[in-house]
């Protein structure tokens, strides 16, 4: 029960950082035009999330490819969400400005700073996911908001 407020709590936060406001909007580009598209992806609970660029640049999106070597899979702990039935994901960056959830799970968090994740399940060596950001493509792919101007 902690770990979703405080999913939720980081979501609204991030969301509302980030200048984004819950009004529904459609368009290319305009003020007020559509700054994310959601689509369901057939046969998954999870959903594929596309920005535009100016939604990119203000939700600070940062990617980085998957690290290491089939016996250790590291990635940049920040690039790891947990939901609230403590399940981990990471996004992955399926083309420009595209963004899918995929399950991982976290052997352990080690570095200096407890800034790297090992995982024993993720996408492959080298796959784009996201480090900076993911909070809010979470927010806008449950519906929780919009990224919008």
């Amino acid at each position: 029960m902690r770990t979703r407020w405080m999913v939720a709590g980081l979501v609204a936060v991030g969301l509302g950082l980030a200048g984004c406001t819950s009004t529904p909007a459609v368009g290319s580009g305009e003020q007020g035009a559509a700054q994310s598209v959601v689509q369901a992806l057939p046969g998954t609970d999870v959903k594929q999330v596309t920005l535009t660029a100016r939604a990119s640049e203000r939700l600070g999106i940062k990617t980085v490819p998957i690290g290491g070597s089939a016996a250790e899979i590291v990635v940049p702990y920040s690039a790891v969400l947990y939901a609230p039935d403590g399940s981990t994901w990471v996004f992955t960056v399926r083309q420009p400005l595209t963004y899918v959830r995929e399950k991982v799970a976290v052997v352990v968090v080690r570095g200096a700073k407890g800034d790297e994740a090992v995982l024993s399940q993720a996408p492959p060596i080298g796959t784009p996911i996201v480090s900076t950001g993911g909070v809010e493509l979470y927010g806008t792919e449950l519906g929780i908001d919009s990224v919008t101007e």
